[in-house]
């Protein structure tokens, strides 16, 4: 099977001459740079493991490696032709936040795996450590305000944040006055004592607010119906070009801070931006996709109102047919969802429900998909309650004992797809990763006449083992979402599917990983195993070097062939 590359996580570097991205060209995710002068590509690092994150300092580059896709991300620098550790902890997850040039320190938090414990910690170049703060929740370093000061974000529960500063000279915590909430990036302007953040303080969307640094008094600057996704400040401090996600697609705007105007820009709106780098003060670079567009990276000049790709994939691929629908759930909640609608479909569908639950899905290129769809099989993507992009009284209203409300969103568009789309009744199937997994597993225990086949990835087959054997950091987030042990164990034990596996009716296919951070593989084991044991049609894959995102391409292109064998024998 011939493959698409992807590709993420785009900067720019060495004054503005070269792009940085994560590439899995090579069939592991490897960093990549193009040089903007004279428009070479060349692979920069060429590790055994994945690159999971980058960061430009000043003084060099610092790596995020981690072991088969555990996520206990180990911290490399790059010199030369390797990626040497600096930062070598296993039992550690480690969260990169900035390179203390003052003090000659890298400033990170970390948490081991069995606790539940995140520290703030500085460690020098040669890998000696100070423990600054201990906090009893995640916690993420976002930014540095001055020599002497970083911005640190707290998780208060699955959703919201609250911010702090940290005085690394006095070694004084402080919680800063704006209320808890989703809270997504701070840009600092030119030394007028303002910073530009991107957070839902008022109404429930990510919108961009401007922080007086001294006082921490806010401002709201934009009033977006949608959440913004991307924003950057230009040098000068007195325009932003900002990506707001709409209805899953991106669009883009160029907002005067000066007069708070923000104008449309001419880009299709008919994708998502994943990276976004303003160049200078006309050229931006943007990291694209849509549903038959794979990943690549348009220069887009804003002077000359010019565009074009500069990477893309090697592979062509055909027009697809899809559209933004809606259907209404069986308490006339409007449910959006994508359709990927072939001309020679022959009535066969899946639908897939995204992770999460706390995510949304998008019209990005998804390879699994575009085969389904060039296979003739109708693909419906819903965002079904709970997902992110629609404002807070969505996000929350599959919350604990609400959490059977989103099964049924699933049930009704399956009646919405046979009634309005001729659907056949005895060809549609269900699958879903990670929640979505959950989902599936949900699905075909509660309702195991309605589906043709199913197709589990990494799901949560119980919800009282998940919150036992899921990292102690996670199950107090998880909790938030799902319930609480001791408090729920009757619902949980009412809807799990586990102890439903018996009314299983159609063929289920499993697939996890020994690595996985999140979802522990037991979830996929003990579902699979209570199945065989009953004599019912399941099987399971494992991969042995993956963690809860496959990334490797042959483990990508094992499962996903394995999938469209399936759902189209």
């Amino acid at each position: 099977m011939g493959y698409y590359i992807k590709y993420s996580a785009m900067k720019s570097g060495q004054n503005g001459e070269r792009l940085f991205y994560i590439s899995d060209e090579s069939g592991k995710r490897e960093l990549w740079q193009m040089n903007l002068v004279n428009g070479e590509v060349s692979q920069v690092t060429y590790e055994e493991e994945n690159i999971k994150g980058y960061w430009l300092e000043e003084y060099g580059m610092v790596l995020a490696i981690d072991h088969n896709g555990n996520e206990r991300n180990q911290l490399h620098r790059l010199e030369g032709d390797g990626a040497l550790p600096f930062i070598q902890e296993p039992d550690y997850f480690h969260h990169y936040g900035i390179y203390d040039d003052t003090n000659e320190k890298f400033m990170v938090t970390r948490n081991h795996h069995s606790s539940s414990a995140f520290e703030l910690c500085s460690y020098n170049t040669q890998g000696g450590i100070v423990v600054l703060e201990e906090f009893e929740s995640p916690a993420y370093i976002k930014k540095k305000l001055d020599e002497d000061t970083l911005l640190v974000t707290l998780d208060v529960d699955n959703i919201d944040q609250e911010i702090y500063s940290y005085n690394i000279r006095e070694g004084k915590l402080s919680k800063l006055p704006m209320p808890k909430g989703r809270f997504k990036s701070i840009s600092l302007n030119s030394d007028d004592g303002f910073a530009y953040a991107v957070s839902d303080w008022g109404d429930g969307c990510l919108n961009l607010y401007r922080l007086n640094l001294t006082d921490w008094s806010y401002v709201k600057m934009t009033s977006f119906p949608w959440d913004i996704e991307h924003c950057k400040l230009s040098d000068d401090g007195k325009s932003a070009v900002i990506a707001v996600n709409e209805n899953g697609c991106s669009t883009l705007y160029h907002y005067d801070l000066g007069n708070h105007e923000a104008q449309k820009m001419d880009f299709r709106a008919d994708g998502v931006v994943h990276s976004l780098v303003w160049q200078d003060p006309d050229v931006l670079y943007l990291l694209f996709s849509s549903t038959d567009v794979p990943h690549c990276i348009y220069r887009l000049d804003m002077e000359r109102k010019e565009q074009k790709i500069i990477l893309q994939n090697y592979e062509d691929t055909e027009e697809v047919r899809w559209r933004m629908l809606s259907f209404t759930s069986f308490d006339g909640l409007k449910v959006p969802y994508f359709l990927y609608e072939p001309e020679n479909g022959h009535g066969s569908a899946v639908i897939h429900v995204h992770g999460g639950p706390e995510s949304q899905a998008r019209p990005e290129f998804n390879e699994l998909y575009y085969r389904l769809y060039k296979k003739g099989i109708t693909v419906a993507v819903p965002n079904i309650r709970g997902s992110l992009g629609y404002g807070r009284f969505y996000l929350e209203a599959d919350d604990r004992e609400k959490r059977l409300d989103a099964m049924e969103d699933v049930v009704a568009l399956r009646t919405h797809l046979i009634d309005r789309r001729g659907m056949n009744n005895k060809e549609i199937s269900i699958m879903g990763r990670s929640y979505g997994g959950f989902m599936t597993l949900l699905l075909v225990t509660h309702h195991p006449g309605l589906w043709r086949r199913a197709v589990d990835i990494v799901g949560i087959s119980d919800l009282t083992t998940f919150l036992n054997d899921t990292p102690a950091w996670r199950r107090g987030l998880r909790s938030e979402e799902y319930g609480f042990l001791g408090l729920d164990d009757k619902m949980f034990n009412e809807i799990s599917p586990l102890m439903r596996a018996g009314n299983v009716e159609v063929p289920l296919m499993i697939f996890h990983s020994h690595h996985d951070s999140r979802v522990p593989f037991t979830e996929s084991v003990q579902m699979a195993d209570r199945m065989k044991n009953n004599g019912q049609d399941v099987t399971f894959t494992a991969y042995e070097n993956e963690g809860h995102t496959f990334i490797r391409r042959k483990n990508l292109d094992d499962m996903n062939g394995k999938i469209i064998s399936y759902l189209t024998e």
